[in-house]
């Protein structure tokens, strides 16, 4: 699964448009998203779970032919659970999200979850930031969901504390950079001169 908003100016990666400019913000995800979604999908299928409810033209001139459904529940958490719940209860497992916004996000990074799963329940891809740009489970565990401090430095280490009250064994993956700041715009070597 590659969770994504619709790339609307002033919609996504609003921390990132403070500081270098909407349009270079929007370039960049619109970029960037295009990049790991095509990298995942040279070697596995992806559903595109987007966001708002009526972006799915966008979603497909944005990133071309796969499944797209569209996100529901109150917050990032709900979301995902849903979403979650949605491919278990049609028999996909393991179930892997992925976000639109780290480049380094390929199919080998998706291969390297699976084995994780063959001998965990959770697998994680912990973000620099505190948050997480991968997540893989082998089943429901829509626990680990509720209480995260969505958006925060948090995510992460709560996520895991929550796996760990479900009794649930964890594998984590090498942590990445994603993009949310000017700051990862030039440690990802994609900073535009």
């Amino acid at each position: 699964m590659l969770f994504a908003r619709a790339p609307r100016a002033g919609r996504v990666k609003t921390r990132l448009a403070a500081e270098v400019g909407e349009e270079v913000a929007l370039a960049t995800y619109r970029s960037v998203g295009g990049l790991v979604a095509g990298q995942v999908a040279a070697q596995y299928p992806i559903t595109i779970w987007y966001d708002p409810p009526d972006a799915l033209d966008e979603m497909r001139g944005w990133l071309g032919d796969h499944e797209f459904l569209s996100q529901a529940g109150a917050n990032l958490g709900a979301r995902m659970a849903h979403a979650f719940e949605t491919h278990f209860a049609r028999g996909d497992t393991p179930v892997i999200v992925i976000g639109a916004d780290a480049p380094g996000v390929g199919a080998a990074t998706i291969e390297e979850a699976e084995r994780a799963l063959a001998e965990a329940d959770v697998v994680i891809g912990p973000a620099l930031d505190g948050g997480y740009y991968l997540l893989g489970l082998n089943g429901p565990a829509a626990a680990i969901f509720d209480g995260v401090p969505w958006g925060s430095d948090g995510v992460f280490e709560v996520t895991v504390a929550l796996c760990r009250q479900c009794h649930l064994a964890v594998e984590l993956l090498e942590p990445l950079r994603d993009l949310d700041t000017a700051a990862d715009l030039r440690a990802l070597g994609l900073e535009r001169t």
